[in-house]
Order: C-alpha cells, then sequence, then structure tokens
C-alpha cells in the first residue's frame, strides 16, 4: 500500500488541507513530517489512520476528532495497493452520524466498490489482506512505542510478536481449547448443579412402592365397609321418597292447624255478627237489618242531640240572666237609703222603696232560674246518656256488621284449607302406595324412629358416610396414582441421572484432554516451533541491517532467546545484541538509553519489513499482508545527532518499503532531495505543505 493524496477538512486542527496540493501524488520512500510541537503532526497520522479504519483506529471519539467551531468533518484518502488506486471518502457530523464509501479506480473512473462502515471494512481486509489490530501493531510506529519495546520483559515482548504476527490459527486453537474447556466446564457445572446418585433415587422409588401397598391395605378396610353401608341404604326408602312423604305430612298437618284456626275465627265472626250459620241468605238478610237498625239509630240520635242543644241554649240564656240581675242587684243595694238612682234598665228613677221592691224581684227571678237550670241538667244527662247509648249500639252494629262481612271471607278459608288437606291426604296416599307403604306410622314404626324427620336424617347419615367412604377411596386411588406416576418418573430420571453420570466422567475426560493439548502441544508448539524454528531466525534477518546501520557498526546482530513460563508470566524472548566493540552479547539492560533507542527501532522496522513477506505457517491460509509502508511518529528522541542521520541515511536509501512517513522535530535537515512535509500553525488552524 502506497499513500498517494490526503484531504482533510475541520479535522482537528486541519480546516481545509490537501497534500500534496497540486494536481501529484506523494513520492515514493522517505518523506520528512517536520514542525514543532502542537503544530499537527500526529494529527496526520490520525486522519489517515481514521480515513481509512474509521474511530476504533485512534484514541478519540469521532466528536472529539471535529475541530473547533465547526460541526462536521472529512477525511478522503487516496491510496495504491497492487497497481490498483482506490479512494476512501469518510465524514462525520453528530447529527447524521458516519458516512463512509470506498472507491476504486477502474478506466480512469471512480467506481463505488462499497459504502457503509461494515461492507467498507470488510472490503479494505480484502483488498489489504490487513485486518485494523494488525495494522496498528505494523503499519503505526506511535510515540514511546520504540522505548517500550527497549524496556520490555520477555513475556511483553514474546506477546508482541504473537500480535504483531497476528498467528491466528494456534491463536484460534488455544482460544478454542480454552472456550472448549469452559464449556465442558459450565457443561459440567450444569450437569452436576441437579444431578442426584442414581441408588438415592431408588431408594425414593422403593418408599413410593411401600406406601401404595399401605393404601392398597386400607383400600380393601374401606370397600367392605362401603359394602356394609350400601346394603343397610338399600333396606331403607330412598331419601327422595322421603324427603316427599315428610313435606307431604307437614303440609298436611299445616293444613290441619289452617282449617283448625280458620274454623275458630268462623265461630268467633258467627258470634260476633249474631248468626248462626255461615248461609249466604242468612248473611245478607243479616247485613240488611243491621243497616236498617243503624239508619234507625242514627235519626233517632240526631233528634236526641238535637233536643239536648235545645237544653244547653236554654241553661245558658238562664244563666246569663242570672249574671245580670247579679250585677243590677249589687249597683241598687250600693245606693243609700236617701238616694234617688236609676233603674239599671229602664233608667227611670227609684225611690227606696222601688228599689226594695225591684231588687225582690230580681231575687226571686234568680231562684226561679237556679229551679230551672236543675231540671234542665236532669234532662240533659238524661239526653247525653240516650245518645252514648246510641253511639255504643252503632259500634256494636258497626262489629257486627263486619263479622258479617267477615264470615263469609273465613268460610272460604275453611273450605280452601279443607280442599287443600284433602288433595295432601290424596297426593300422601298416592305416594305411599307407590312406595308400598301402608301409613307414615307403620313406616316409622318399621325403621324405629319417632318421626320422618329422624328417618331423614338417618338416610342422610348412611348417603353422608358412603359418599366419605367413597371419597377416601377416590383419594386414596389418587394417591396410588401420584405414587405410580412419581414412581414412573423417577425411574426415568434414574435412567437419566445414571446417563449423566457416564456424561459427566466422559466430559471430565475430554476435559483434561483439552488442557493438557493446550498446555502441553499448542502452547510447546508456539515456543518450539513459531519462534524458535521460524519467526526468529526470519526477525534477525530482517533487523540486523538497521541495527549496524544505526548503530554504526557497534552492534551488528540481534538474536531471540526464549525463556520458560515463570509464576503468572507465560513464555517470553530475551533480546540479546552482539557488541562488536566489546565482543560480547549483551541484554537490553546493558546497554544505554541511546543504543536501546537505536536497536529497538531496527527491531520493530524489522518486524514491520517482515511483514509484507511471511506467513506464520506454510499452509496458512491468512494471505501477505499488502501493506510496505510505514508511519513513524517522532522516535527519533532519543538519538544523538549522529544516531539520527544515520537513521535517516538508512531510511532514505532502504527499499523494502513503498513509502516511508516520518515524524520529527529533531535536527535532520540537509538532506537533498527528500521531500518534507512542513506543518505549520496560524491562530486555531494548522496547515501543511510538501516541499520536495
Amino acid at each position: 500500500m502506497k499513500i498517494l493524496r490526503l484531504k482533510v477538512r475541520n479535522f482537528k486542527p486541519f480546516r481545509d488541507l490537501t497534500i500534496p496540493d497540486e494536481d501529484t501524488d506523494l513520492p515514493d520512500g522517505l518523506i520528512l513530517i517536520e514542525g514543532l510541537n502542537s503544530t499537527g503532526k500526529s494529527s496526520l497520522f490520525e486522519a489517515i489512520l481514521w480515513g481509512i479504519w474509521g474511530a476504533d483506529s485512534v484514541s478519540l471519539t469521532n466528536d472529539e476528532l471535529v475541530s473547533f467551531a465547526s460541526t462536521h468533518c472529512q477525511v478522503i484518502v487516496t491510496f495504491q495497493v497492487a497497481g490498483t488506486q482506490y479512494k476512501i471518502d469518510r465524514s462525520y457530523n453528530p447529527a447524521d452520524g458516519m458516512a463512509v464509501v470506498l472507491f476504486a479506480k477502474k478506466d480512469a473512473a471512480w467506481k463505488r466498490i462499497a459504502d457503509k462502515s461494515r461492507s467498507v471494512a470488510t472490503k479494505l481486509d480484502e483488498v489489504l489482506s490487513l485486518e485494523l489490530k494488525q495494522a496498528l501493531s505494523t503499519l503505526l510506529v506511535r510515540q514511546g512505542e520504540v522505548a517500550v519495546i527497549a524496556n520490555a520483559t520477555p513475556s511483553v515482548l514474546r506477546n508482541l510478536l504473537v500480535r504483531v504476527y497476528d498467528i491466528e490459527i494456534l491463536n484460534r486453537m488455544t482460544g478454542h481449547l480454552e472456550e472448549l474447556e469452559n464449556d465442558l466446564k459450565l457443561r459440567v457445572n450444569a450437569l452436576e448443579s441437579d444431578y442426584q446418585r442414581p441408588e438415592h433415587i431408588q431408594q425414593q422409588i422403593t418408599d413410593n412402592q411401600a406406601r401404595i401397598q399401605h393404601y392398597k391395605e386400607g383400600q380393601e378396610s374401606k370397600e367392605k365397609e362401603i359394602k356394609s353401608v350400601e346394603k343397610h341404604l338399600g333396606a331403607l326408602p330412598e331419601i327422595d321418597t322421603i324427603k316427599q312423604i315428610h313435606q307431604l305430612d307437614t303440609h298436611l298437618e299445616n293444613n290441619k292447624k289452617e282449617i283448625e284456626n280458620d274454623t275458630q275465627q268462623l265461630d268467633k265472626d258467627l258470634t260476633q255478627a249474631g248468626l248462626v250459620s255461615a248461609n249466604k241468605k242468612t248473611i245478607n238478610a243479616r247485613i240488611e237489618s243491621l243497616k236498617r237498625e243503624a239508619s234507625r239509630i242514627k235519626t233517632e240520635r240526631k233528634d236526641t242531640d238535637e233536643t239536648k242543644q235545645k237544653v244547653d241554649q236554654e241553661i245558658g240564656k238562664i244563666s246569663g240572666t242570672s249574671t245580670d240581675l247579679k250585677e243590677k242587684i249589687q249597683i241598687l243595694e250600693t245606693a243609700g237609703t236617701g238616694d234617688v238612682i236609676a233603674c239599671p234598665t229602664c233608667s227611670k228613677p227609684l225611690s227606696a222603696s222601688e228599689r226594695k221592691k225591684l231588687i225582690s224581684e230580681y231575687k226571686t227571678t234568680i231562684k226561679e232560674g237556679k229551679t230551672r237550670t236543675k231540671q234542665l241538667e236532669t234532662e240533659r244527662a238524661q239526653y247525653v246518656a240516650t245518645s252514648k247509648s246510641y253511639e255504643a249500639r252503632l259500634f256494636e252494629i258497626s262489629r257486627s256488621d263486619d263479622a258479617t262481612a267477615r264470615v263469609a271471607e273465613t268460610q272460604n278459608k275453611v273450605d280452601d284449607a279443607q280442599k287443600k288437606a284433602r288433595d295432601t291426604v290424596s297426593e300422601l296416599s298416592e305416594v305411599l302406595q307407590s312406595s308400598k307403604i301402608k301409613t307414615v306410622e307403620d313406616l316409622l314404626k318399621k325403621y324405629d324412629v319417632s318421626s320422618l324427620s329422624d328417618l331423614q336424617d338417618k338416610v342422610a347419615r348412611l348417603e353422608t358416610s358412603l359418599d366419605a367412604l367413597k371419597a377416601d377411596t377416590s383419594e386414596v386411588d389418587e394417591s396410588i396414582l401420584r405414587e405410580e406416576i412419581q414412581i414412573s418418573e423417577l425411574e426415568g430420571r434414574r435412567t437419566e441421572m445414571e446417563k449423566r453420570g457416564k456424561d459427566i466422567e466422559e466430559l471430565e475426560v475430554v476435559s483434561e484432554h483439552a488442557k493438557y493439548v493446550r498446555r502441553k502441544l499448542v502452547n510447546g508448539f508456539v515456543t518450539d516451533f513459531v519462534f524458535q524454528k521460524r519467526l526468529i531466525g526470519i526477525i534477525r534477518g530482517a533487523t540486523n541491517s538497521y541495527v549496524r546501520s544505526f548503530t554504526n557498526e557497534q552492534y551488528t546482530s540481534i538474536d531471540l532467546e526464549p525463556t520458560p513460563a515463570k509464576g503468572r508470566s507465560g513464555p517470553g524472548l530475551i533480546l540479546k545484541i552482539w557488541d562488536e566493540r566489546d565482543k560480547a552479547w549483551k541484554r537490553t539492560s546493558q546497554l544505554s538509553y541511546g543504543d536501546r533507542t537505536a536497536i529497538s527501532l531496527g527491531l520493530r522496522l524489522g518486524i514491520s519489513r517482515t511483514m509484507s513477506s511471511i506467513r506464520p505457517l506454510k499452509d496458512s491460509p491468512i494471505l501477505i499482508p499488502r501493506v510496505r509502508t510505514v508511519l513513524l511518529d517522532e522516535p527519533l528522541g532519543g538519538l544523538d545527532k549522529l544516531r539520527r542521520e544515520a537513521v535517516v541515511r538508512t531510511l532514505v536509501n532502504d527499499q523494502s518499503f513503498e513509502q516511508i512517513l516520518l515524524i520529527t522535530h529533531t535536527d535532520v535537515q540537509g538532506w537533498e532531495g527528500v521531500p518534507v512535509i512542513e506543518v505549520s500553525k496560524t491562530g486555531t488552524s494548522s496547515n501543511a505543505v510538501l516541499k520536495m
């Protein structure tokens, strides 16, 4: 892969940038990227990675990549792989999210070959033969990564190579074996979670069988009792027949009481009405007689009341006259002997003798009035007594009239009650005859009870007892059925547990075998074959030339020595370097910081260099990556001027990569013919210019 052109809009510090700005492509070989700190050099690499692989390739979110004071960003990367040009256009805004399209140039025209993130990622894997995680480990050398390699422990260094070379077959094999072990463990745990020993289940079956035997023994006793009760009930009338007889007998008794009560009421009404029988003609004649008598008495009472009223009026008149005369007498008696006073009645002057005479006449009149009043009061008392006797007789006539009216009604009640009694007797006789019973008394005597209620209760008790016995029998049958079902289930579970026990044993055997294969065979194969017999030799050959050039021939060779696992750390690799000056193998811990940096950079470039030429195994289905480009983000910080010049000189002449982009802010000037991208910043926006 070779990057041809980069177009950036509103991405981090770059508002609108196109490199190269003319209608040309980025050159092959080494390209230096220079600029002061915080001008945006690393942002160019982030733009390339984000444009090709999206947000997973950088450490920031999509929103954090958008320039301040802007709402969207866009990156277009044009690159070439195996002679074919591709262009990827990726943009983002918070409202619509991510949009990405991949084009391929065919017949001088750009044609869309994939869109949307997933399909573009799949197509890129196909074009580059390189997944994102591999690309980040080989294509890009981040700031500080060289120092990490220089200070790496054996296990960290080994894991780095495993990750970089993506020994996928062996990794997947180990992963599959671990997944198999975990799956087997989960399956065993699941099987053991409710596992029961078959012999325990067999004991439960035995207990169930014992309970069934106990139930059956109880059933025999209950069945005998049921037969006895049924026999006893068979000799008794049916409960419905007894209920019917009891009901009719009760109705008959009620009818008799009703007849008795109505007859008593009829006799009472006849006596009160003054009748000897309830004959209709007699009743009507009596009613007419009472009406006539009542009319006569009312007339006589009226006459008596009028006479009494006249007497009252006369008594009142006498009383008024007496009162008036008494007042006049008082006036006349108060005058002196020689006084002349006018007559209280006619106002005529009266002498003393005339007054005396007049007073005497007044007193005589008053006396006569008293006598007459007594006579009138005696007469009045007689009239009052006569009126009361009329009232009493009218009341008696009213009662007799009401009683006479009731006689017919009461007679009808007596007739109805007698008819009901006859009907009840007839119906009772039919029931008794159909049940072959002579009389109710014979029925009670036959079954030694005092009443039909007692007989009904006796039958009901027997039927209740029979129902209870049958219910108990039914419950026992259900209990036996439940026990038999449970036995069937337990037998099935016993068979299942026997099979499960065998399955657990087989799974545990497979689990132990998987652990052995993973621990002893696969991991050992990675250590013994992949690293010791293949990768180490390839890396050594690719790295030695860089180490010699970067250290001015002081260090001429490296070696990677496998180490066994220690404690929690897995197997590792120790980086050893041949010091030509001291004629000795040294470890990185014995070197200066600058030497470690130079050698680690050489190892890192050697790793990236081998990625385009090897596969982990000869028959591996993994394709060789089509990427011969490396992005170096300020790896020269730990080197002095001579070492930096040696690195640049080596990279200028390096034919292992199609393209090398080197970010540096250190002094590497003076290299004529080396293309430089100068990055600068004005205000809040950065710019980059390619200078050939």
